[in-house]
């Protein structure tokens, strides 16, 4: 992803502004007269990094045969079942072992990884030990794992080809609004574009969608049909950790929700790709402890930081209510259990630690 940045950096600077535009649809909802320096660059990277895929692979078209390499893996108890997606819905339909009565979670991993890897199976899991969802996980490995820019040129495919299979099961029966999609970073944007095209399919929108730390290279304030978007289902609810790294910096949910004001650190993490993930492992610990993440509605993260934020409060992950909107923000833990309850929602050390002086000194952060 450095690599891919880097060159997205080099091209911004002698792209003309009109390629580096986005073709029209919702707008961004920040002017980059609101942001930090920091920000600005960001958003800079961000544009130059959409202009590489338009410039170099909108005219490829031809994405069958990675298409047919897609799989769906089932979890059924402690089994893992493994599916072509050419025949998945034959495989899913012709057994009991999918229950239309059920919601069912559909868990979509991110850049470079797999279903089958760490946190993907974690969410699936904590899902399956409840023993009343359809629980499915996408693997587009090999759509994914390419050069950045082309993964996110291929993410629109997996997701079309996602939505078809979800547009089948719901003519089998399903419910749309049972339809819940989990998106791990570039994972969250296969979900938005899956929610456009099942409504395209379908008519109407899937029941909810939940950004883990949506991917923010070539997404930060790119336009709606580009990216991720409260449009996409009934409750589209993100969950921020990473801002300013590898997640995106701007809220796109109906209810947004900041761990640690979103990042860019973590708590307890050294790499960048630990506090990329602490959204998905926040998400697992609140399915298997509903309660355990409580966060506040507030303007942003200074007002929490001075305790300012008022009483409007949230559950976050898996208890969220589809009634929710807005930006909410909280504490968590370093190790686990991150979740603090109630406590999460108040800032007590009033002490800013040297590097966030500093970065406040840079204009890094505001």
């Amino acid at each position: 992803m450095a690599r891919a940045l880097a060159a997205a950096a080099l091209l911004a600077l002698w792209l003309p502004p009109a390629a580096r535009a986005a073709p029209a649809a919702t707008q961004p909802a920040s002017s980059n007269a609101e942001l930090s320096f920091a920000e600005n660059v960001y958003v800079k990277l961000s544009g130059a990094c959409r202009a590489i895929v338009d410039l170099r692979y909108s005219s490829q078209k031809d994405q069958g045969e990675l298409v047919k390499s897609m799989k769906i893996v089932q979890l059924v108890g402690s089994e893992l079942r493994t599916f072509p997606i050419d025949s998945a819905y034959r495989s899913l339909t012709s057994t009991l072992s999918f229950d239309i009565s059920k919601q069912t979670k559909v868990i979509i991993h991110g850049f470079n990884d797999n279903a089958q890897s760490e946190v993907p199976l974690e969410l699936a899991r904590a899902y399956g030990e409840k023993n009343m969802f359809n629980v499915l996980l996408v693997d587009a490995e090999e759509l994914l794992n390419k050069w950045y820019p082309l993964s996110v040129h291929n993410a629109r495919a997996a997701a079309r080809r996602l939505a078809n299979l979800l547009a089948n099961l719901e003519q089998h029966g399903a419910a749309a609004a049972d339809l819940h999609l989990l998106g791990v970073s570039l994972g969250a944007h296969v979900a938005g574009w899956a929610g456009k095209y099942f409504r395209l399919y379908k008519g109407r929108k899937l029941g909810r969608i939940t950004g883990l730390d949506p991917a923010g290279p070539c997404f930060t304030h790119a336009y709606s049909d580009q990216r991720l978007d409260r449009h996409d289902a009934e409750y589209v609810d993100v969950i921020h950790s990473n801002r300013l790294v590898q997640g995106v910096i701007e809220p796109l949910g109906h209810a947004d929700y900041y761990l640690n004001g979103g990042g860019p650190h973590q708590p307890g993490c050294a790499a960048p790709s630990c506090s990329h993930l602490r959204a998905a492992q926040a998400y697992a610990e609140s399915v298997r402890s509903p309660r355990a993440f409580v966060a506040v509605r507030c303007a942003d993260w200074q007002h929490f930081l001075h305790n300012s934020c008022g009483t409007d409060y949230s559950v976050m992950g898996y208890g969220s209510s589809f009634t929710t909107r807005g930006q909410f923000y909280l504490r968590t833990n370093p190790d686990p259990p991150y979740g603090m309850g109630m406590n999460g929602t108040v800032y007590k050390d009033k002490v800013k630690s040297t590097t966030q002086k500093w970065m406040e000194q840079l204009n890094l952060i505001k």
